[in-house]
């Protein structure tokens, strides 16, 4: 929006009444909050302070802002009704990233530090005890010293693969850890596979069939032994921060102990997506995967090269409906493109 970031969403006519309190709300902070009544309910759109899942996590915040000592956030990332993500300078001049969510951050400092102490290159969350006393905390917020100056998506050609292949070698590092006691447990991908036939079948209706070979084969490659390790969980390019040589790895949310191989598949699937045509040949070999896998070959440990393919079309086919979901006017062009792409990738 011309005014800022802001949250959208859409209320059946029997629940809009949820709305009440965040009218209020907005009210109580002269805050401006978009309101249009449909057929069947009611389209609602305000800024971060109004999220409904986030107020309470950002009340601190606004306790804290009349203060001269208040800093100056700018908004980074913003998930709605889930998180919200923002760069600030504190006294001193010190940099941070701070993250606010509707839940306790299911990745803990100790996790992290483990990580770290195992050589991860990894950003472990300040000590509250060292962070200045006027900055809003609570059970939902954390914060990270800054690092970098963006992500490895951002990042020039050239500069670009030199810090994948620094990735690579920062995932494989991850790949050695032992068992981490915070991890989530690990999940075979026989169940996601089926959600995921089922859910992209009810937009294509007509690629059923096309769907169900695509689940066949997966199952086959993805059922074989592979190398089991402590992985990220959804590994790309925007997960990378990136300081001249050096990389950090971040957000950790989704790390488990499950197959290697799926975390380059995922980085794989992402670059995939904004190439023009790749195939079973040519796929690994796009500029940032091909320097990832480089960096992760000269680590401690490597994988089998089908069992990336297999991870990369499993990993299409999680983000097949994102054009839907993006609401993009030839979504359905844009699926049957994805889709094609995987086929190209299997056969």
């Amino acid at each position: 929006d011309d005014d800022g970031v802001r949250w959208l969403a859409l209320y059946a006519t029997d629940t809009s009444v949820k709305l009440e309190k965040t009218f209020r709300r907005a009210l109580t902070h002269n805050l401006d909050l978009e309101r249009f009544v449909l057929d069947d309910g009611v389209l609602a759109s305000g800024p971060v302070p109004l999220d409904p899942r986030l107020y309470a996590t950002l009340r601190p915040f606004r306790r804290a802002a009349p203060s001269p000592l208040w800093p100056r956030v700018q908004v980074l990332k913003y998930n709605p009704f889930r998180r919200v993500v923002f760069g600030l300078t504190v006294s001193g001049g010190l940099r941070l990233v701070g993250r606010a969510g509707s839940s306790t951050p299911s990745v803990t400092r100790g996790m992290l530090s483990e990580l770290a102490a195992g050589g991860v290159p990894v950003l472990v969350p300040v000590d509250p005890a060292d962070l200045p006393s006027q900055l809003p905390s609570g059970r939902h917020v954390e914060y990270l010293p800054w690092y970098g100056n963006g992500d490895l998506s951002s990042l020039p050609h050239e500069d670009g693969e030199q810090a994948a292949r620094q990735a690579g070698a920062a995932l494989a590092l991850l790949h050695a850890q032992p068992p981490i006691h915070a991890t989530l447990s690990w999940r075979a991908p026989a169940g996601r596979l089926r959600s995921l036939v089922r859910e992209n079948t009810v937009l294509m209706p007509e690629n059923h069939d096309r769907l169900a070979r695509v689940q066949a084969q997966l199952e086959q490659l993805l059922r074989r032994p592979g190398r089991a390790a402590v992985i990220h969980g959804d590994f790309s390019a925007d997960q990378v921060l990136v300081d001249g040589k050096s990389v950090r790895l971040i957000d950790f949310e989704r790390c488990s102990y499950g197959a290697a191989a799926s975390d380059l598949g995922s980085f794989a699937a992402v670059e995939a997506l904004g190439a023009q045509q790749v195939d079973r040949r040519t796929i690994l070999t796009l500029p940032r995967t091909a320097a990832l896998l480089d960096g992760y070959g000269v680590g401690p440990t490597t994988v089998n090269e089908s069992e990336v393919l297999g991870w990369t079309c499993f990993y299409l086919l999680n983000r097949l409906r994102e054009p839907f979901r993006a609401c993009s006017p030839d979504w359905h062009a844009q699926l049957e493109h994805r889709l094609e792409m995987i086929e190209e990738v299997l056969w």
